[in-house]
């Protein structure tokens, strides 16, 4: 599966955007909700509340950390929701209905793995940074997915991973989106 240029492009152009809008945007942004969750609705903003260790991130939604504004001028993606191997995770694929070509991403929320247990996918673990905030990044060198984790605190992070030929050239800008919506590193 590939990320066509075109799509790429206007990709970077909204994470580039993000943050001039943001920064003088006084309007609430909506949240997109999948209609095949399973899951209750939460907030964002609640993750805010600190603990000993850093925000509580069980009251991050997967789903909630990218939305379809934010994904407007690439195309419609259909989401998926699920819990398993530690994550809360909310996939995206584009649709093929709508001109896509299948690009498959996904956000997960890990509640108790920090991201200095990120594992090696193939090609090594790399610190990286998304806005200034702290993370790990590692990727498979033979199928050249990438996971891009972005630290929470010192025991929770958020991972991005992209399922793609050019995978660690996209999931830097999908986790760019992400970031801003995350509680603040303490």
């Amino acid at each position: 599966m590939t990320f066509n240029v075109g799509a790429r492009l206007a990709l970077a152009g909204v994470v580039l955007l993000v943050p001039v809008v943001a920064g003088c945007s006084t309007a609430e942004r909506g949240i997109a909700e999948p209609p095949t969750s399973p899951r209750s609705s939460s907030s964002v903003a609640q993750a805010t509340s600190a603990s000993p260790t850093g925000p509580d991130s069980t009251s991050i939604d997967p789903c909630d950390l990218i939305t379809a504004e934010d994904l407007a001028d690439v195309g419609e993606f259909q989401t998926t929701y699920k819990e398993g191997a530690g994550a809360r995770t909310c996939n995206w694929q584009s649709s093929f209905e709508s001109g896509g070509d299948g690009f498959v991403f996904s956000v997960g929320v890990r509640d108790s793995q920090g991201i200095d247990s990120v594992r090696d996918i193939g090609g090594g673990v790399e610190p990286d940074t998304v806005n200034q905030r702290p993370a790990a990044k590692t990727y498979d060198p033979r199928s050249k997915d990438c996971l891009i984790a972005v630290e929470i605190s010192d025991t929770s992070r958020v991972d991005v991973t992209t399922l793609a030929d050019d995978g660690c050239e996209i999931a830097p800008i999908i986790a760019g989106l992400v970031e801003p919506k995350l509680p603040a590193v303490p």
